[in-house]
């Protein structure tokens, strides 16, 4: 028998609501809602498989997939059933409206991060600084600084990651964005204690108008709560706190990242750190000793403290 789209979405749009791998919970609630999510992940991948849009997959449900197409969505459907992160099994991931390239060595761009973009463009419209300098701690799959820099035609800046796997996704992404000419990316450890030679020696020099991070908050003890999704499948370093005096409370990296801009801003620079929902108040407090005035805490779309805000005096 002849296998369709209209099967495919159909069958394993039931089978993906009824999984049952994960730790023993499903995807989705058992709903009209959640058949609707499930239905939405089948063809996203129907559609990744046949290299079409959504469009063309909705108006030819009648297609007949080759054995390779079909092949290749029993591949990716397996790893989704398991658990795997639907943006690792397409290798791409919307933020800020911009398409970027992800793989298992970056966090997924979350929603609420965007917020830290919000910000950057709102502190250059303020200020009248078209031309910032931002440094990114933390750059991940970059989509902070690009999105940031798409946003400020003017803009330019470095991003650091420790790791080197994700400073090249970085670049990849830079180059597919058009943002290669106006951004950097350097394999480094900013918590380690030769970091701003190491940036001195590779940048020229250290004077930025915006720091920004979104740096491993995760202590410990709530790392091993999260999503099965997120622990087996997305890099552990880029979430879980680094050992030291802050790691019961996840602030190890965020503690860094303060001392660093009170060294790399410029007087009036901004700084933003994205944090843990319970992350506030330590957070403002690591700035009140630091020179740091307009101090504050942003609240994410859900009323979750979420971002820390502050200017270098």
């Amino acid at each position: 028998m002849k296998i369709t789209l209209k099967m495919l979405a159909e069958q394993y749009a039931e089978d993906l609501l009824n999984n049952q791998e994960l730790d023993g919970d499903n995807f989705f609630s058992s709903s009209c809602a959640g058949l609707a999510e499930a239905r939405n992940e089948i063809l996203y991948l129907l559609c990744h498989v046949l290299g079409r849009d959504k469009v063309f997959v909705l108006s030819h449900m009648d297609y007949e997939p080759n054995d390779s197409e079909v092949l290749d969505f029993y591949a990716l459907y397996a790893r989704r059933k398991a658990g795997e992160p639907l943006a690792y099994l397409t290798g791409i991931k919307e933020f800020y409206g911009y398409d970027f390239y992800v793989d298992s060595s970056t966090l997924i761009p979350r929603p609420e991060t965007e917020m830290l973009v919000d910000e950057i463009s709102a502190y250059s419209r303020r200020n009248g600084k078209r031309a910032l300098r931002i440094c990114d701690l933390g750059s991940g799959s970059g989509c902070i600084l690009l999105a940031a820099l798409l946003e400020n035609k003017e803009a330019c800046g470095i991003g650091i990651d420790i790791n080197g796997q994700a400073v090249a996704l970085a670049q990849k992404n830079a180059e597919h964005l058009g943002c290669a000419g106006r951004s950097r990316f350097m394999r480094a450890d900013f918590a380690a204690p030769q970091f701003l030679q190491e940036l001195t020696a590779y940048a020229g020099q250290k004077a930025f108008d915006c720091v920004v991070s979104n740096p491993p908050y995760i202590p410990a003890s709530e790392y091993v709560r999260l999503d099965k999704s997120v622990r087996c499948f997305e890099p552990q370093a880029a979430l879980l706190s680094a050992a030291g005096d802050t790691e019961a409370q996840g602030l190890f990296h965020i503690q860094a990242a303060a001392a660093l801009a009170k060294t790399l801003l410029n007087p009036g620079g901004l700084l933003l750190i994205e944090h843990g929902y319970n992350q506030g108040r330590q957070c403002r407090e690591l700035c009140a000793v630091r020179d740091f005035v307009h101090v504050r805490t942003l609240n994410d779309l859900n009323g979750c403290e979420r971002v820390l805000y502050a200017i270098k005096k």
